[in-house]
Order: structure tokens, then C-alpha cells, then sequence
């Protein structure tokens, strides 16, 4: 059976640009990954129109007439393989929004995702996604905490130096590597960089531990 997948995927998005609108392709099912393993099975539904140019939940405009989905965990970015099991038809979808919420429905697809599988008419399909790719960061066009997969921890704020040497020692002694930056006027903070996002609770249990629960998660440039 055919497959349709997506020529590429686009780079992560640092603007609120929207993204490039993707290309698909057909390629014969011999030519498709036999080693896919499915991951998730459940009902699909499609976007309604009156969502066509709004925001999608990772910051780009959502095109009723593209192939992208939303699903309530997978990274932005993501790449899943969709078969529609009532007529077999299948599909490579992007991830780029967040959803469905209604029922115990797994995946929302674009219009023109939908029409590619083959289930405007009917509106809902029992579907198979299997992972083609996941982004290590995931794809976003906002600058939120966890959007690039890394985070910063303000751990405080002084407007004195004596104080900041103080909050700087006690950290190096509970086994952290803060680093201290100056702010205006005259002032400084400190903060714990380059944190995986995924390891953001236990850090903030650890602060708690030696009694610094006034923090400030901030999104992290990645490192090379």
C-alpha cells in the first residue's frame, strides 16, 4: 500500500515565523520502515476550520491544508507514521499542537492530513501511530521553560556582594555549581545553567532540601 510521508522535517524555530509548509511524498510500502513498532493505538479526529491561522501550541500558524496533528505528550517535532485502519491508507504527520481532549481520542489531524488518509467524511477513524523520528530538542517557536529541552535555575537575587558570596558558598557545599552573573543597577544573581528539563524536579527537591524554594525557571540556550 502506499505510504505518504513528509519530505523533510523543518529545523527548530527561534521566531514566531511560521513554519515552512511541508511537502509530502508517496513511497511504495516496500520502501517504508519494517522495524516501526506501534506505540499507541485509538481513535484520530480532524481539526474543524474555524482553527485555520490561529496559533498552534509550539508558536506557528496552524494551515488547515498542511500535514501536521496534535497530541497531548509527543515533543513538538515529532515525526508519527498514522494508519487509518479502516481503510489502511497511511500517513507520516508532524507534531506541532497539543490535543485532543475529547474522549479518549489520541491524535487531531490537520484537514489536509485527513483528506490524505481518507476520514473527512467520517470525522473519526481507529488509527496506529508508530514513531518515525523525535526531536532531542523539541520544536518551538516560543521561549518557554522546557521548550528547547534544557532550563536555568535563579536561585536568588541580592543587592549584595557579601550576601551573593554567602548563597554562592552555600550551593558549592550541597554539591551545586552556580554561577554568578551581575544585574543593573549594581546588583547580582545567581543561577544553575545548562539542566536537562527532564531533571528539573529532582534539582528543585535537592534546593528544597537545604531550604531554597524561591526559584525561577527559565528556558536554556542548548549546549553544542
Amino acid at each position: 500500500m502506499p505510504v505518504l510521508t513528509q519530505a523533510d522535517s523543518p529545523e527548530p524555530t527561534g521566531s514566531s515565523e511560521p513554519a515552512a509548509v511541508q511537502t509530502t511524498e508517496i513511497v511504495s510500502s516496500s520502501e517504508a520502515d519494517e522495524n516501526l513498532v506501534i506505540f499507541q493505538e485509538g481513535i484520530a479526529s480532524w481539526y474543524a476550520g474555524e482553527f485555520d491561522g490561529k496559533l498552534t501550541a509550539n508558536g506557528e500558524v496552524y494551515d488547515a491544508s498542511g500535514i501536521s496533528a496534535a497530541h497531548k505528550e509527543l515533543a513538538f517535532g515529532t515525526i508519527v507514521r498514522v494508519t487509518n485502519l479502516d481503510n489502511g491508507l497511511i500517513l507520516d504527520v508532524r507534531i506541532n499542537d497539543r490535543g485532543p481532549y475529547i474522549g479518549d481520542r489520541i491524535l487531531d489531524l490537520s484537514r489536509g492530513a485527513a483528506e490524505l488518509l481518507g476520514m473527512v467524511e467520517q470525522g473519526i477513524v481507529p488509527v496506529t501511530l508508530e514513531l518515525v523520528f523525535v526531536p532531542e530538542i523539541p520544536e518551538s517557536a516560543y521561549d518557554r521553560p522546557g521548550d528547547t529541552g534544557w532550563v536555568k535555575i535563579q536561585v536568588g537575587a541580592f543587592s549584595s556582594a557579601e550576601r551573593t558570596l554567602e548563597r554562592y558558598m552555600e550551593l558549592m557545599s550541597a554539591g551545586f555549581f552556580p554561577i554568578i552573573e551581575p544585574t543593573a543597577p549594581g546588583g547580582y544573581r545567581l543561577l544553575i545553567r545548562w539542566l536537562r528539563y527532564e531533571d528539573l524536579p529532582a534539582y528543585t527537591l535537592a534546593l528544597v532540601e537545604i531550604e531554597i524554594s524561591d526559584i525561577l525557571v527559565m528556558s536554556e540556550t542548548p549546549q553544542d
